[in-house]
């Protein structure tokens, strides 16, 4: 199991500069590391991060090879107009973007965070533009690394988007932050 440094990993969480939502709930993903070991999956209580819930997925990835939706929570079902529970995300992006999304949460999987702003389309009012998160446990005994993402969609309920499309689109920008390692001795 890879080793990263958990005081490093704190200041380049409060570095990024990441909106209120956000911020608390990678603040609370530090809260459940193991010393300087990326957190398990079982160590993370929807029960503490309730109100967020619906904003939230959860992913099955298998560095290299699949990323499939293990949970979504319900505002992206009522936002998007569809349920993604289960889906292939990979297979879900556009044919030529699908090498760089399966690339992008190999690199999480592996000692990451990402940060992308996403230009929605709203049926009804103002366009918006949400940020996502995605940080990375560590791999369940089967090979497969649980990651959560955290979109802060919009709270208006009878929002929806234009389009699916540009839900599973390229974002406006993304940035891979590594985790820093642990330094080892000589």
């Amino acid at each position: 199991m890879s080793m990263f440094d958990r005081h490093g990993a704190d200041e380049t969480i409060e570095s990024l500069g990441l909106e209120g939502t956000n911020l608390m709930l990678a603040r609370y993903w530090l809260s459940l590391w193991n010393g300087d070991s990326l957190p398990a999956r079982s160590a993370l209580s929807p029960a503490r991060i309730k109100e967020h819930l619906p904003s939230i997925i959860m992913f099955n990835v298998v560095p290299n090879e699949s990323v499939i939706v293990r949970l979504a929570g319900t505002r992206y079902r009522h936002i998007l107009g569809a349920e993604l529970t289960g889906k292939d995300w990979i297979a879900a992006a556009s044919e030529r973007h699908r090498p760089a999304r399966l690339g992008l949460f190999t690199t999480v999987v592996q000692g990451a965070i990402l940060l992308s702003h996403r230009l929605l389309s709203m049926s009804v009012g103002e366009d918006t533009i949400c940020e996502e998160i995605v940080l990375p446990f560590t791999p369940e005994a089967n090979g497969v690394v649980p990651v959560l993402a955290h979109v802060n969609l919009p709270a208006r309920d009878f929002l929806k988007i234009k389009s699916m499309a540009q839900a599973i689109a390229d974002p406006i920008d993304f940035r891979i932050v590594p985790l820093p390692a642990l330094a080892r001795a000589a």
